[in-house]
């Protein structure tokens, strides 16, 4: 996240407030997804899980120990990016809501069957809440369940889960409330 000094934090309902009202002065604003920036979270988000995914790879006929080293590999790496990500300002309770990040990391970690169903139920969630925790739980169990349904596997699935549900997780046992910088 490329934050500065004239960042505001915002969570969901004030974000979605101020995208949907038009602004007091009545000067033209650019959309938001006009905005290059808007980009950077989920192409890097995309491009990490791509390739540490691609990077464990095995060859041969390997044992269960070996084949699971790659998951557990893969598992505690992206735990550590997103539990990075979502670092934030602790003495004001608030952490960070890497959405962006978290789309492009489940579209790069489960085939598109998963990934899609799963970003829809937890944007369509978080929405309806207006908590990012909440669309980040839904995301988790979609990619569980529906990973485990159409076969990646079911360790797998669950190490998946957990990694799109961290957001949530992280910021329940710091306590603090998830929100997103936005430049005013």
């Amino acid at each position: 996240m490329l934050i500065n000094s004239e960042c505001r934090y915002l969570d969901f309902e004030q974000l979605r407030t101020r995208l949907l009202t038009t602004p007091e002065d009545k000067r033209k604003r650019r959309r938001w997804w006009k905005l290059p920036l808007v980009w950077v979270d989920p192409v890097r988000g995309y491009v990490v899980s791509t390739l540490l995914s691609q990077a464990f790879e095995l060859d041969g006929k390997p044992d269960f120990i070996t084949r699971q080293l790659p998951l557990v590999l893969t598992f505690v790496i992206l735990s550590g990016v997103v539990f990075t990500q979502t670092l934030g300002r602790k003495d004001e309770n608030e952490s960070f809501s890497p959405a962006g990040f978290m789309a492009g990391l489940i579209l790069g970690l489960v085939p598109w069957m998963v990934a899609v169903p799963a970003l829809l139920i937890g944007l369509t969630v978080t929405m309806a809440m207006n908590v990012y925790a909440v669309g980040y739980l839904a995301a988790a169990v979609f990619v569980g369940g529906l990973g485990f349904a159409f076969g990646v596997g079911k360790t797998q699935s669950a190490a998946y889960a957990i990694v799109v549900a961290a957001p949530a997780l992280i910021s329940w046992f710091r306590q603090t409330k998830l929100v997103t910088p936005v430049r005013c």
